[in-house]
Order: C-alpha cells, then structure tokens, then sequence
C-alpha cells in the first residue's frame, strides 16, 4: 500500500524540475484490449508521430488505434515506441510513470519491458509500481526493484496527526497499531470511526470497522475463498487468541482446521505447527472476515466461542454479550463481573468498556444508570478520556436530564464498592 502516492510524489517532483512526465495506469477491464495501456501513455505525443519514419510511424499509429492497415510486428512496434521517446527527450527529459503494472494488456507490458531495458544513456526514466508476489507479463529482470516497507512508527504517528488532527491520541495508539504501517490504512481507518469514536478509545470495537476503499481492498481477497475457510476466519477474528484448539471446538461439525489451506494458500493466515496459533498476515484482513460476515453469522460465532470458554469469564461474558439479541440481565450481570476484575488488574479501559456493555444489556432503567455511572467513575478516575463514552451514554438513558440522573451519578462516584473505593474529598469535589 501506499505504490500510488509514492508515484504521485516522483512524478510531482520530476515535473517540478522540468522534466516532462507520460502517465498511464492499468485497468482490469481494458487487461484484454491490445496496447491500451499503450495508448494511454503515448497520448499526449500524438500530434508528434510525424518525427518517426513512415515504417514506425505507420505501425504505432495503428497499434494505439488512431491508423487503419494490417497489425503491426511487435518488434517494430517497441522499436517505434523507443525511437519516438529518444527523439521527445532530445528537447526535453522524459519520465514514463506506469501504476497498477500487472493490470495492463500483454501487448504494453511487452512493448514496456523493451523499451525499460534500453534506456541507459538516455534521458528517459522508467517507474512502475507492482503489488509484491502478483502475476505480470512485464518482464523485470535486469531492472532495478525497490520494496516499499511498512511505514516506521514515527512516520504512521505523523501521517495520522496530518490527516486526522481531531482523533485523540490514545485512538491513534490503537489505529497505528491495527494499520501496521499501512498508509492507506492509517488514512482510512479513521474515517469508519464516529466523532464520538474518534475523541475517546473506550467506544472503539474490538474489530475495527473498515472503510468502503479497506472493503475493496482486504475484503476481496477473503470474498473468493469456500464457505469453511471462511467460518474460521470468522471465529479466529472474532476470538483474537489464534488458539487452534479453540477455533476448532467453536467450529464444530460447520468445519475442521484443514479447511485454512485455501487461506493459507492465499497469503491471508498463518498457521504455526509448533504453537498450534493462527495468525493474520494483517489485522485488517480480520477486520475484512468480519464485515463481510451478517450479523447473525457474528452473533452465532460469538455464541459458539463462549460454548468452549466456559472456564474463562471473562472472555465468555464478552462473547455472551455480544451473542445477545436483547436485554440480558444474567449476561450483564456477568459483564458487570468482568468489569470488576479487569479492574483489579489495573485493566480500567477494559472495565470501561464491559461496564458500558452491560448497562446495554440491563433490562431495568436503574442497573442501567447505575453501571453507566460506574463506568464514568472509572473512566474519569483512569485518565479522564475514557470516561466520556460512558458520561454520553448516561446522559441519553432513561434518566436523561433529571436532577435523578445528577444525584445517581454523583452517588454512584461516592458509594464503596468492591471495585471503587471512597474517593478523598478532593476527587469527589
């Protein structure tokens, strides 16, 4: 990711020091129309053909469509090709820019690699960008390739504050670590967040929803795969452990382990032997299992997930309440649990945000406020920033702009509790 605006900037700098720029791009549903590629790049040296003689110009011009007569030969083609860049770069430097390289037609792409391997010397440059590992007629060997890396931490901490000055820091924390490096990601993921979603961490999924352009691109690699591969994946995103053995159990009579090689096969996972873990070759593409599942196929995975995690509360009571279709007084009653012991642990975001969970799940208006009241408590007592997810959410239940609401909230803030002690005078002020 990010092929295209490392071009974008090459060609903007070449221009910038007159150096004269020809662009083309490849196109899947043009990949079957001879040297269209072609002609998107030469167009605008159109109206110079005349410098070539009659045999070059005669064969490019019906190559790119604008001359009528027999298809030429390829090699006069790619000579002509070559011949009429030398003769454009006499006046002025000349820097062929090609995005998207695996997407353009055979015949381009032959003409291309002609032409790239017979510039030196020449005031031509030649730039293409290709997706790593993806299948292209355009032989590179002899040429120069350079890998682009994910970006660094700091340079994923400045694209992010640059294109999103008003997400708050704990949130670019979380997208920097979800994007991996992924410019296109760190960009994007952002924009699939609410406003209130961006200003605090406590109301951030545990999968990140993705954009309609992360969609495109993550999503259409998991959309071809069978039906089983896809029920795991499911269950691994939806389980975020990568524990085989429990994938396995969740999965149950629907699919079995073997049914990841079409997976693994495409690059999207990996499985270790040794550890028995499942892994995302990006968390993105975990985030694209789960948008492409329906809600009930989440909410029947969920369920199947706290089926095999009966000896872990914590993680049973998370799955529990998002399995739940409604109101659930057991299942927020064991959220409420989990809140507390995420606590103990010093876990206050975690608290949070099973404490506001189950207030959703509460079926009486007063275990609402009062666990929505908890979770602002913590969140304020934590760092502050947490809290305004829940004090949101306080403010729009059933209590909403009471003198009741004030006096519960305030009294929940001073009420012990296991996992709230009496706050000093100066906190409860």
């Amino acid at each position: 990711m990010g092929k295209s605006a490392v071009l974008d900037a090459v060609a903007a700098g070449a221009a910038h020091k007159g150096v004269r720029v020809l662009r083309a791009a490849g196109v899947q549903f043009e990949a079957d129309i001879s040297y269209a590629g072609l002609n998107q790049l030469l167009v605008p040296l159109f109206d110079e053909l005349d410098v070539l003689d009659n045999p070059h110009r005669d064969a490019l011009r019906v190559a790119v469509g604008i001359g009528g007569g027999p298809a030429p030969d390829r090699l006069l083609t790619s000579t002509a090709v070559l011949l009429l860049l030398r003769l454009t770069a006499a006046d002025t430097p000349l820097l062929l820019v090609v995005d998207d390289l695996p997407w353009l037609d055979r015949a381009t792409n032959a003409v291309l690699g002609f032409v790239a391997r017979r510039l030196v010397g020449s005031r031509i440059g030649f730039l293409a960008a290709s997706r790593a590992g993806s299948d292209s007629f355009f032989e590179s060997s002899g040429l120069t390739e350079h890998r682009l890396a994910p970006l660094d931490d700091a340079a994923s901490a400045e694209l992010l504050a640059l294109a999103h000055p008003d997400v708050s820091p704990a949130v670019r924390r979380r997208i920097a670590a979800e994007a991996r490096g992924n410019p296109l990601a760190l960009v994007e993921l952002p924009v699939a967040l609410s406003a209130e979603q961006r200003a605090t961490l406590a109301a951030i999924p545990t999968v990140l929803p993705l954009t309609e352009r992360l969609q495109a691109m993550f999503a259409s690699r998991v959309a071809g795969l069978p039906e089983p591969s896809r029920e795991l994946l499911l269950i691994a995103a939806l389980d975020g452990t990568g524990d085989l053995a429990t994938i396995e159990a969740a999965a149950a009579g629907r699919a079995a382990i073997d049914d990841l090689a079409p997976a693994e096969r495409s690059r999207l996972v990996t499985v270790s032997a040794d550890n028995r873990r499942l892994s995302f070759r990006h968390p993105l593409i975990g985030s694209a299992v789960v948008e492409l599942a329906t809600a009930s196929e989440r909410r029947r995975t969920h369920q199947a997930l706290a089926d095999v995690l009966g000896d872990q509360l914590e993680r049973r009571a998370w799955h529990l309440g998002e399995a739940a279709r409604g109101p659930d007084a057991t299942v927020a009653a064991l959220l409420e649990e989990a809140a507390r012991r995420r606590l103990r642990r010093g876990d206050a975001l975690g608290a949070v945000t099973a404490l506001t969970r189950a207030a959703g799940l509460s079926p009486t208006a007063a275990d609402e406020s009062r666990r929505l009241a908890e979770a602002a408590y913590v969140g304020v007592d934590s760092s502050g920033e947490q809290a305004l997810t829940a004090w949101r959410s306080l403010s729009h239940s059933t209590y909403a702009g009471s003198v009741g609401a004030a006096h519960s909230w305030c009294g929940a803030a001073l009420e012990p509790s296991p996992a709230v002690a009496v706050p000093e005078p100066p906190t409860a002020a």
